[in-house]
């Protein structure tokens, strides 16, 4: 698989000591099936890399309404395998996601997280006031991340994370990803 990195002329450059991270997983129903499974899959790679590091990891499920999971060593695998057995099918809204990640940055554990979401990003525009927290953000150390699930994703919203790669997990993708792999 393929994944294309795309990064904005003004962002989040500066290299910064690993902390923990909060990771945001699109469940609505233009991610359903095979895309779905793929950012969870994906999240389970990171979690070994967040448990190795010994890093924190805070997951966060969302569609219109958000799900929420602090992952710490005590809390185990099971019950974050049996989280993301949640989905919530209703339409793609990033605003409450968002929203939320911003207020967990707040907690000390997590001052310094970066945050990643995972979505086809068919989505509406975010709202300036959302922006400027995150740019606020920024200028406390935060990066944000996008790792989009569909090439129909729109570049607008993706340009307002620091760093976005297409994951595309189309059929298109796939047929595309088997006839290279042959």
């Amino acid at each position: 698989q393929r994944l294309l990195l795309r990064t904005p002329q003004a962002g989040g450059t500066d290299p910064q000591s690993r902390g923990p991270f909060i990771v945001c997983i699109d469940t609505s129903g233009s991610m359903g099936g095979y895309p779905e499974e793929c950012a969870k899959a994906l999240f389970l790679a990171l979690l070994k890399v967040a448990m190795d590091e010994q890093r924190g990891c805070f997951l966060m499920l969302f569609s219109t309404e958000v799900a929420t999971l602090e992952i710490r060593a005590d809390t185990g695998l099971d019950q974050a395998e049996r989280f993301l057995s949640m989905s919530f099918h209703g339409g793609t809204d990033l605003v409450p996601c968002l929203a939320q990640a911003l207020e967990q940055l707040k907690e000390p554990a997590f001052a310094k997280a970066d945050v990643l979401v995972i979505s086809d990003f068919i989505a509406q525009s975010l709202p300036h006031t959302l922006l400027d927290q995150m740019n606020e953000r920024r200028r406390q150390q935060t990066r944000f991340h996008a790792v989009a699930m569909s090439r129909h994703a729109k570049p607008a919203l993706l340009r307002v994370f620091d760093n976005s790669w297409l994951l595309d997990c189309g059929l298109r993708g796939r047929l595309l990803r088997r006839w290279q792999q042959s």
